[in-house]
């Protein structure tokens, strides 16, 4: 009988709580599920039971009733003999115990993991769960690794890796050799609705005149996010246009004391610019709201799997200049704004759109045709082939 996701209990496993680009996967998920395919819907968060406003509003649209909290996640036995990682063998087998039995009652079909850590856990969860049938490893692109035995016994035993950029396998072809018949790849899907919206008065809102070309990058305030790298080249280029800009960076400045920092941080170097009339640094803003004015969408970064931003931007017909990861090449496909991390290359490829409409309007139409590619139905139908193959 063929794997299919009607009617079937899922557990689904973040880190945080916190409204990242994973967890808006996981929502964007867990909200098709629920409405087409009748599923039931848990999370289990691992490092703490903290959730955004952000977190919650999301959850409780994707008709998530109950988010699971066991305490904070430990699953680690370092490669090494000593007493204190025998003590750590021992809290770990506890936390496992504890995990177990308050997931038991709940019955899950399936586990979906969403990053390293949480498809860890979820293999042995598999393991020790009898109603589970399936789950798999859900690389993500920007992730770390312990190294640790309980990952690496779970990378060469999971039943199959899911990647959603080819840059995702790169643990799994170097560190773990594991056979290349477990690898899929399957690109992520464009998780937020579009909302038209009246552009005008939201940057009359934000004080941006009406007229003036809007750049901007939507991001979590992490330090594998270049916003100084963007913030430096408009610092250098805006003096010497003739069209009027205005550059908008949005994040959320609660999801923990780094982000708080970033916020900070560039909060005091748009001052030391000067450039309060032409920088907006914002946090909780309704990300919507700002991609109806944005007229060129910007993300630089250290690492990426196959970024939300840049959808959402496709989705909204912005045009975008992207580091040249993988996944952002596989979206753009071919594109002339998919740049190294280099300040010159940004600027000149920032002016050439600012100095151009009809080569943003070009841009956009082309990036909103592509997006269209990449929705929840096909993820979900191409989801249930993979698992068919490893049942």
């Amino acid at each position: 009988m063929s794997f299919s996701f009607n009617n079937k209990k899922i557990l689904m496993i973040l880190n945080h709580g916190g409204l990242g680009g994973t967890e808006r996967q996981a929502f964007g998920l867990a909200k098709y599920l629920t409405e087409e395919k009748a599923c039931e819907v848990k999370i289990l968060q691992l490092y703490s039971n903290f959730q955004t406003e952000e977190y919650k509003k999301h959850a409780k649209q994707s008709h998530i009733k109950e988010v699971l909290h066991f305490g904070p996640s430990f699953l680690i036995f370092k490669k090494e003999w000593s007493i204190k990682n025998l003590k750590r063998l021992k809290w770990s087998f506890q936390y496992l115990w504890k995990v177990r039995q308050g997931i038991i009652p709940y019955k899950p079909d399936v586990i979906i993991p969403f990053l390293n850590v949480p498809s860890k856990l979820a293999y042995y969860l598999y393991k020790l769960l009898p109603s589970v049938k399936v789950t798999f490893w859900h690389q993500l692109g920007a992730d770390t690794t312990k190294g640790d035995w309980f990952e690496t016994f779970a990378a060469y035993n999971i039943p199959f890796v899911i990647g959603n950029a080819h840059n995702c396998f790169e643990l799994f072809k170097t560190k773990y050799k594991i056979p290349k018949s477990k690898l899929n790849l399957l690109p992520q899907y464009l998780t937020l609705e579009r909302v038209d919206k009246d552009g005008d008065s939201i940057r009359s809102m934000l004080n941006i005149p009406v007229n003036a070309v809007v750049i901007g990058m939507i991001a979590q305030y992490r330090s594998d996010k270049y916003f100084d790298l963007l913030l430096d080249a408009y610092y250098q280029l805006v003096h010497q246009l003739s069209v009027e800009t205005h550059l908008v960076i949005l994040g959320n400045k609660k999801n923990n004391d780094s982000s708080l920092e970033i916020y900070k941080s560039l909060k005091e170097k748009v001052k030391l610019y000067k450039l309060e009339n032409h920088v907006s640094v914002l946090s909780n803003f309704e990300v919507n709201n700002l991609l109806n004015i944005i007229d060129i969408g910007v993300l630089v970064s250290q690492i990426e799997g196959m970024p939300n931003t840049v959808m959402e931007y496709m989705s909204y017909g912005i045009p975008v200049v992207a580091t040249n990861h993988p996944g952002c090449e596989q979206l753009l496909d071919k594109s002339n704004f998919l740049i190294p991390n280099d300040i010159e290359v940004l600027k000149d490829k920032l002016a050439e759109l600012i100095n151009s409409k009809e080569l943003r309007d070009i841009e956009g139409k082309r990036n909103a045709k592509k997006i269209l590619d990449y929705n929840v139905p096909d993820y979900v139908y191409k989801l249930e082939q993979i698992i068919n193959k490893y049942l």
